[in-house]
């Protein structure tokens, strides 16, 4: 690794340097690499910190007992890794170092030294390298004459993340200015926090974000401060109050939290029931807003600049948001193809998922089906769905729920390696079997989301007086929330884990009391997404052969039923009761295809609400989504109707003009379909779902006016909300002029009924697509 720098001193000079791995010592003492003078900087001790080459990359060290070592503005106690763009200082008065650049130059291999060459080969393809892959920060950019900054190495400027699309933005200098312009990024380009709509003049001290790359420039060029496995996590004083369900009055459910998280740390978030554990969670991920208090990454406010920071944060919910009969593999591809730039190339995807299985352990497993993968398996799976777009922050909410002692060992160390790798992990857990030995941090909260104590495992044992981190909860329970938060708050912890920790400017700031979201129209592609969708349904479908067994059974048995009962309608001899027998079978049918899309549609809905919310709230589209569900459950739906109608033509040979009642019936199963979607966005279970089905088809027969007829409020209650009697009238209106005839009507206005029919789906899909949208903005 090679690092290149500069000093600025007390008395103004300014001095280059650079260094290749070995370690750089910063002091007053002659001997160091950096030495500066005890008469220009008194504040500086012999031997004040040190920097040296770690883990891919360079971590300061802060060494002296009687002054502080500040990286960013901020105090550290212990080390910290560093990045270009980054600000050292020795003391509050001392020099300043600026971090210019990080680079990887790795040494040639000697002659006659293959094996120690090998070696490094075979370490460098390590999984925690491989989850990594790609991730450094960017250099020093200096724009010169402009260019395309973007993932395709051929770029002027390239960035190597998946978040980056092949070509993302341009820079173009004109009179000594620069331009910045978008070139249609699927994750946009974020000009101080709001996405850029079009070109604009860049300031000194903008910040241009793309991807996890955080770009400050200065005139000439950008410092760049990359999130990618360098995500400091920041909250002050975070309050959330709810109105008590049972009491109606405020509760409060987090009180005054402040807590750092830094990068390569796994923290671990626990309490009793009710101590606000997983809305922490919720607020520190972006997903809820607090009533007070801040959250920055990395200096930048995440609610304020959620749009462009919402990418580099990933989060696994307790629950496994997987389709069952989906493998491993194929899951991991939908996810790429629906969450990453829709340039990125095949060859990509296989790296980014061949990455991802690896780092996780489950490359045996790619071929096996969600539903077959037992529970450890199953959480690795999920880990690796979130992980495929190399966020820098991962939350996981009781990830390791419902394991057993061993498998709760085995994804605790597995989420200390992807921390030990460069990641900020804060997870909740009530599990404390593997805390211990996983976890760098715990951060305990008491009731009404109260900080009870942030520190490691073994300083928590220390300081509640017990030999095992379960029975800290009997100790909360001794003393009032109010009596530990203000005990903790005197503890030389609260000064070493939050005090020094956190950022001036991170502690002064309030939020505001709602997130920000976009102003400017969605990027992913309504098309492309729709499209990934329906592939994704249909191979969901093909993975549960009993569902499309089941589903090819309903057609034929009713079609064989039907043609029992009614057998041929030209061997009825009298008219009128051949005429009534084919209205009667007609309605039977026109039921049976309103049923089938009814039926299929009821439960699809409310069943992946869940998978719905969590997509939705990274960028899927709700339109996208109604569209892929009303395309495939239509299209089974139509393929069943035809199917009946054809046997049933064959067998019982009803009268009138049959590819017009094929029509009619295709039809009727689309609007059955775009009414169970509407049942099913409805719904809060799939068991209320199945119920409202008979709720909606029964009327369905009752007022389609063959049962008997329909008039006055019965009459004005089908015409409005009955489909199945629109299609009845325009089955009746197909029958032969002599049949009309006797029952009074003309066969020249069925396309009346059908618009009809159309309209009802219109409404019942407008309707889908509303309570979707207010979904996914309850989710966030």
């Amino acid at each position: 690794m090679h690092l290149a720098y500069r000093i600025l001193l007390p008395d103004g000079r300014l001095l280059s340097r650079e260094a290749d791995g070995s370690p750089i010592r910063l002091g007053r003492d002659p001997s160091c690499e950096i030495a500066v003078g005890e008469a220009e900087c008194p504040m500086v001790s012999g031997l004040h910190a040190r920097i040296e080459s770690s883990n891919g990359g360079f971590l300061l060290v802060h060494e002296s007992r009687s002054n502080k070592t500040l990286l960013n503005d901020a105090v550290i106690d212990v080390s910290r890794r560093i990045q270009a763009g980054d600000r050292l200082k020795l003391g509050y008065t001392g020099p300043t170092i600026e971090v210019i650049s990080i680079e990887a130059r790795p040494p040639a291999p000697q002659p006659g030294n293959e094996g120690a060459a090998a070696l490094q080969t075979l370490q460098a393809d390590s999984r925690h390298v491989a989850l990594l892959r790609g991730s450094a920060g960017a250099k020093r950019i200096e724009i010169g004459t402009g260019g395309v900054i973007g993932r395709d190495p051929r770029c002027e400027f390239p960035l190597d993340h998946p978040h980056v699309s092949r070509a993302h933005a341009r820079f173009v200098v004109r009179d000594g200015r620069v331009l910045l312009l978008d070139l249609g990024s699927s994750n946009g380009t974020f000009v101080n926090g709001q996405r850029l709509p079009k070109p604009r003049l860049l300031e000194v001290g903008d910040r241009i974000d793309i991807g996890p790359f955080s770009l400050c420039f200065d005139g000439t060029g950008l410092a760049s401060r990359s999130r990618s496995n360098n995500a400091e996590l920041s909250a002050s004083r975070l309050k959330r109050v709810v109105r008590d369900v049972a009491t109606a009055e405020p509760l409060t459910i987090l009180d005054g939290i402040s807590l750092v998280v830094r990068p390569q740390e796994l923290v671990c978030i626990l309490g009793p029931s009710g101590s606000g554990k997983s809305t922490l969670l919720a607020v520190l991920s972006g997903r809820l807003a607090p009533d007070e208090g801040a959250v920055d990454i990395n200096g930048e406010d995440l609610y304020a600049d959620f749009e462009a920071l919402k990418a580099d944060i990933a989060v696994v919910p307790q629950k496994d948001l997987l389709h069952a009969s989906l493998t491993v593999e194929a899951s991991l591809r939908y996810t790429a193809e629906l969450r990453l730039p829709p340039d990125t190339a095949r060859d990509e995807v296989d790296s980014l998922v061949d990455d991802v299985l690896e780092a996780v352990g489950l490359t045996e497993r790619r071929g096996t089906a969600i539903r077959n993968l037992s529970g450890g398996h199953l959480k690795r799976a999920s880990l690796a769905n979130e992980l495929l777009s190399r966020p820098s922050l991962l939350f996981l909410d009781e990830v390791t729920s419902g394991l057993d002692e061993q498998t709760d060992r085995e994804v605790m160390s597995l989420l200390r390696d992807i921390a030990d790798g460069g990641k900020t992990v804060v997870c909740v857990t009530h599990s404390l079997a593997s805390v211990e030995s996983a976890c760098h941090l715990v951060v305990i909260l008491t009731r009404g989301g109260r900080l009870a104590f942030v520190g490691t495992p073994a300083e928590a044992k220390q300081y509640f007086g017990v030999s095992r981190l379960g029975e800290v909860y009997a100790k909360l329970d001794e003393r009032g929330p109010q009596e530990w938060d203000a005990r903790f708050r005197a503890s030389p912890q609260f000064q070493q884990y939050v005090t020094q920790r956190l950022p001036v400017e991170t502690f002064n700031r309030n939020t505001p009391l709602r997130l920000v979201r976009p102003t400017g129209p969605p990027r992913p592609s309504f098309v492309r997404q729709t499209l990934v969708l329906i592939g994704r349904y249909a191979s969901i479908l093909r993975g549960d052969p009993q569902a499309l067994i089941a589903i090819a059974a309903q057609g034929l048995l009713i079609a064989g039923l039907l043609g029992l009962v009614f057998g041929r309608l030209a061997d009825v001899s009298q008219t009128e009761q051949r005429i009534q027998r084919s209205i009667n079978l007609q309605l039977l049918l026109a039921i049976s295809c309103f049923w089938f899309g009814a039926n299929a549609a009821s439960k699809e809905l409310v069943k992946e609400r869940a998978i719905f919310r969590h997509e939705h709230h990274l960028n899927l589209r709700v339109g996208a989504y109604f569209v892929s569900k009303l395309i495939v459950l239509a299209a089974i739906s139509v393929v069943q109707a035809a199917a009946l109608w054809t046997i049933v033509q064959v067998w019982c040979v009803l009268p009138g003009s049959a590819l017009l009642q094929l029509l009619v019936l295709v039809v009727l199963a689309v609007a059955g379909t775009a009414c169970g979607l509407l049942l099913s966005a409805l719904a809060r279970s799939e068991e209320v779902a199945t119920a409202l089905v008979p709720i909606v088809v029964i009327p369905q027969i009752i007022l389609a006016g063959v049962v008997a007829p329909v008039t006055g409020a019965a009459r004005w209650l089908a015409q409005g909300y009955v489909t199945v009697y629109w299609a009845q009238d325009a089955l009746e209106r197909l029958l032969p002029q002599a049949d009309l005839a006797l029952l009074g009507k003309s066969n020249t206005t069925w396309s009346l009924p059908v618009s009809v029919i159309l309209a009802h789906a219109a409404v019942a899909a407008l309707g889908t697509v509303v309570l979707l949208a207010r979904t996914g903005r309850d989710a966030q």
